[in-house]
């Protein structure tokens, strides 16, 4: 009997977790089915129309013989009104039916609608009009023109998002009817540049995105928006495991401005910042702490009103530490224009403090203006003769004294690192202001450990860290 007994145990206890796990397995597909099931009647379909005037030169015609005196020969030129149609998602977030989608599906859109699906799966379709955009959020809300009450979904916290939670994204891709997706979060706080825009905070899951996702919500296991689907990353054009949203706590901040009609002012610094690597930490003693370096100041802007300086180190935001260039450029747009931060610096190997109250982020092109302004002017006068060469580099002077690049040889260590024209300023933190200081330098400097040097290419600074060793 025993030698019965023994098989029968071992099958009950093998098939025991096997029921379990099957359990488990139903109970989260079951939490996935509910959430698609009450999500999808406020989640919706948006298809644009933009229209454009095209001017063509076209032949007179005629029938019969023409009257000479009246008529004509030389062509006509006609306008013609181009159509095209574009298609995004979105999501209701009241039951007046405001609906949150990207700016960019409904920017210069000429005529909008909006499709809704009834709890039967039946679809409905109404016009949409815009209420708000705010472009450089890439964030919009439309209004559906019907008096009634609408389903909604909850906003979430993103800031309690995990690396790893799952994330779930429901639209209509490639105008398919709407679609349901799953994976996880693979990263918080990607940086991505988007139409010249940075998006420092985004969130990235490889649940699936496609062309006509954009605007439709990214929700976590409890049916909550966690963001705002609005890229992928695809060299293909289709989904290729990498998709972006823009975390919902982004979007409260801006939303009672775009419900009012008004672009959301968010804080500005003025300031173009470099991570910091391990041999820039090295070669200028700075603290472990430190992330973020200061590459340029902005002139006029706030924080150049407020002392700061380029090579200053930010070490702290109103005594949170800084985590990357990224969470600083997050944590300020956060602020309110007019408000005033202290920051923690680490400058000339002391600690300093500052007080900075915060600009409004100017328009794109004004910021690309400011950045693209040359801090210095750039001297075009032939050199003089005065010359010193070093690691396979030709370093010149002109009349003013200012160290130049006039050549780099194919074998140089520095090819790569330095280029012709480069106004050198210093290395390793000595500063080089004429080619006396430029051989002090030079003479302390050692590649195969490494060395950082302090540039202007043209009109713009930057710090070039390179180790040959």
């Amino acid at each position: 009997m025993k030698a019965l007994i023994l098989p029968s145990f071992l099958l009950l206890s093998l098939a025991a977790p096997a029921k379990a796990a099957g359990s488990v397995a139903k109970a989260l597909q079951d939490e996935f089915s509910n959430t698609a099931r009450l999500s999808r009647g406020a989640v919706v379909n948006i298809s644009t129309i933009h229209e454009e005037e095209i001017q063509v030169l076209s032949p007179h015609f005629f029938f019969g013989l023409p009257d000479e005196d009246s008529f004509d020969p030389s062509p006509r030129r006609r306008t013609y009104k181009h159509r095209t149609g574009g298609v995004g998602s979105g999501f209701i977030i009241d039951t007046a039916g405001h609906v949150l989608t990207n700016d960019h599906v409904v920017r210069e859109a000429a005529q909008i609608k909006v499709t809704l699906t009834g709890p039967g799966g039946k679809e409905e379709t109404l016009p949409g009009k815009v209420v708000g955009r705010d472009p450089n959020l890439d964030l919009a809300v439309v209004q559906i023109q019907a008096k009634r009450s609408f389903p909604f979904l909850k906003f979430g916290d993103s800031d309690k998002v995990r690396v790893g939670d799952w994330a779930i994204a429901i639209g209509s891709p490639f105008s398919l009817q709407q679609t349901v997706t799953a994976g996880i979060i693979s990263a918080v706080r990607q940086s991505l540049s988007i139409e010249g825009l940075p998006y420092p905070n985004l969130l990235q899951t490889d649940a699936a995105i496609n062309q006509g996702n954009s605007g439709g919500p990214l929700l976590n296991i409890d049916g909550e928006v966690i963001g705002v689907n609005t890229a992928i990353y695809s060299p293909s054009g289709a989904f290729a495991g990498i998709g972006f949203a823009i975390p919902v706590n982004e979007v409260k901040l801006a939303l009672e401005y775009l419900l009012a009609g008004r672009q959301s002012p968010t804080g500005w610094l003025g300031v173009d910042m470099l991570p910091i690597d391990e041999l820039v930490r090295r070669r200028f003693a700075l603290p472990r702490e430190s992330v973020v370096l200061v590459n340029s100041v902005m002139p006029g802007s706030p924080a150049e009103k407020g002392g700061l300086r380029r090579g200053d180190v930010i070490l702290k935001l109103d005594d949170a530490p800084i985590q990357s260039p990224q969470d600083l450029v997050a944590k300020i747009a956060r602020r309110k224009p007019g408000s005033e931060i202290r920051l923690e610096l680490f400058r000339k190997g002391s600690i300093t403090k500052a007080s900075v109250r915060l600009g409004e982020r100017p328009e794109a092109q004004d910021l690309s203006r400011l950045r693209s302004e040359p801090l210095e002017r750039e001297e075009t006068e032939e050199p003089e003769r005065d010359s010193f060469s070093w690691e396979g580099v030709l370093f010149e002077t002109d009349k003013l004294g200012t160290v130049r690049v006039a050549r780099v040889e194919a074998s140089s260590p520095l090819r790569g690192t330095l280029r012709e024209n480069d106004v050198l300023r210093g290395i390793d933190g000595t500063e080089v202001s004429d080619l006396a200081g430029l051989r002090k330098a030079a003479g302390g400097a050692d590649l195969r450990k490494g060395a950082v040097f302090d540039v202007l290419r043209r009109g713009r600074p930057l710090y070039l860290s390179v180790r040959t060793g």
